[in-house]
């Protein structure tokens, strides 16, 4: 299953279990968590109602739950004059019927003694239930007294609903002061009732506050939330797939995108592919890490072939170098071997002028020497290759003495030698192989160079290139147009070359170029009208 699909399905599984929680919140805990709300609502009402009353003496300008029912009743410690003030009136009632004054005497009297308006037991149960029949009795009486009352009233039928009421409870609730909140609560069949009475006592009076309420019920507010789980069903999924969609785009995208870079890079010719992180200059989260990592590991990976590639040309170029060289070699070789053998028989035979042994067992010992040097610088070209050493060198000085050594030879072909250039000439690089360099080029110089003829060398601290350069020239016939290609290949010789041809085998600049590759050193060899440089560009 594709990365999409998968986000797409976990999403919807996501939906649907949000949908469970959230429907079984509503169902289970919300209707309940409404009812305590309510409640604490109601309580925290009649209290600021209460509260505002007692600051002002008035409902004016105050905020209450149920303005057609809740009001506010103030006895005085002493007298027959009563205040009662809601949201829409105030009045004050003096009380003319004795018996009236009497029961509140008394009801005055069982408040102060249960403690209530102190505080020292609260939550104790108030008898009053005798004052209340007495009034009940009172009441009852004046309205039966129909001669008194402007209208006529015969009481058809009595009966009592006490029976419809049950789960009466009573909870009180006290607060800094002398402030008791009671909330007394009764349920029927259908509905949910609560009464809120404040008592608070002051210096001159007592003052109760009464809010009634019809307190919700949790049965009512489940068919609500009922109704309203399609259309929240609906809204939740809605919302899932559009933040599905925007994280499929976040993240599905990018990871597809981060794919396809992969297989370019699988199939990109000599690993030229352009850098992911070029496409996503401003993102800075984890795919753009992600990215920087693979385009880093693409990198490693394409540094790593072309050092392969590079090493594999250089094996290459030295297994033709090698291959040509000792074909090379065994041809060269030839010539002395089958010199010496022939002058070894004609002497071993006697031959014509060979029976002359003192004259031609030098010549064959010529012979096997050339053999000899030739195999050696064989070995030793392979062995310097394979042992490379850098050092801090001072060049400079490396010449002076390969100079030095050559004196004989210059003062018997008398020619003239010199050196111009910074005092200190220090490079960093193998003294081995840039002694061979020196030496076979130096070598060449005085074999080439005419009988009074010079040899100039100069030392460049930086040329125009801003590299190390040295200059060997030296005078004598510039080397011809169709070999100058060629000089460098194993075993070529010049025309010139200094007297018998068993003096040189050709090798020496061959060697010369090959230890300049292996140090970084470019070596290139220039005709003038009468003379020959060699030229060595050191790297930086």
């Amino acid at each position: 299953m594709r990365l999409g699909r998968k986000n797409l399905l976990y999403s919807m599984v996501l939906a649907g279990v949000m949908m469970l929680f959230l429907v079984g919140y509503f169902i289970c805990m919300l209707p309940s968590l409404y009812v305590e709300h309510v409640m604490e609502q109601n309580l925290k009402s009649v209290y600021e109602q209460h509260r505002a009353y007692m600051e002002t003496g008035s409902y004016d300008g105050v905020r209450v739950k149920n303005a057609t029912a809740c009001f506010s009743m103030e006895i005085p410690m002493e007298g027959d004059c009563i205040l009662v003030a809601g949201k829409a009136f105030s009045a004050e009632i003096t009380l003319k019927d004795r018996r009236i004054a009497e029961i509140l005497d008394s009801c005055r009297e069982k408040l102060e003694a249960g403690g209530i308006l102190g505080k020292e037991e609260a939550e104790r149960e108030i008898e009053l239930a005798d004052e209340m029949e007495a009034l009940g009795e009172v009441l009852r009486e004046m309205i039966s007294d129909t001669e008194s009352l402007p209208v006529k009233i015969r009481l058809l039928s009595r009966s009592g609903i006490e029976e419809d009421f049950f789960h009466e409870s009573m909870k009180v609730h006290t607060y800094p002061g002398d402030l008791v909140i009671m909330e007394f609560s009764v349920e029927d069949e259908h509905n949910r009732y609560a009464n809120y009475i404040a008592l608070e006592q002051t210096k001159d009076s007592i003052v109760f506050s009464f809010l009634p309420v019809v307190a919700p019920d949790v049965d009512e507010i489940r068919p609500v939330v009922l109704t309203s789980i399609p259309m929240l069903g609906a809204v939740i999924v809605l919302l899932v797939l559009l933040f599905s969609w925007m994280y499929s785009r976040g993240i599905v995208e990018p990871v597809l995108r981060l794919a396809r870079h992969a297989e370019e890079m699988k199939h990109a010719r000599n690993f030229q592919v352009a850098p992911l992180s070029e496409e996503w200059p401003d993102r800075k989260d984890e795919m753009r890490e992600l990215a920087d990592t693979l385009d880093d590991f693409y990198r490693q990976i394409r540094e790593s072939w072309q050092e392969l590639e590079e090493k594999n040309r250089e094996l290459q170029e030295e297994n033709r170098r090698q291959e040509i060289f000792l074909r090379a070699s065994s041809h060269q070789l030839k010539t002395p071997i089958a010199a010496a053998l022939l002058l070894v028989e004609g002497m071993i035979n006697e031959i014509g002028r060979y029976r002359e042994t003192k004259v031609y067992l030098p010549k064959v010992k010529e012979q096997l020497l050339s053999m000899r040097r030739m195999v050696e610088e064989i070995l030793y070209l392979n062995h310097c290759a394979e042992d490379r050493k850098l050092q801090q060198i001072d060049v400079g000085g490396l010449l002076a003495q390969r100079l030095q050594s050559y004196q004989v030879e210059l003062a018997d072909k008398k020619i003239s030698a010199a050196v111009s250039g910074p005092e200190s000439f220090s490079l960093y690089t193998d003294e081995m192989m840039i002694t061979q360099i020196l030496d076979n080029l130096l070598s060449n110089a005085v074999k080439y160079t005419h009988r009074g003829g010079y040899i100039k060398t100069e030392l460049i601290e930086c040329n125009e290139t801003g590299r190390p350069e040295m200059r060997i020239k030296n005078s004598g016939t510039p080397i011809e147009g169709d070999l100058l290609p060629h000089i460098f290949e194993p075993f070529v010789r010049g025309s010139q070359e200094g007297g018998s041809t068993l003096d040189s085998h050709g090798l020496g600049l061959y060697i010369a170029s090959y230890y300049a590759r292996k140090l970084g050193i470019t070596l290139s060899v220039r005709n003038g009208e009468d003379y020959v440089m060699a030229v060595l560009v050191f790297a930086e």
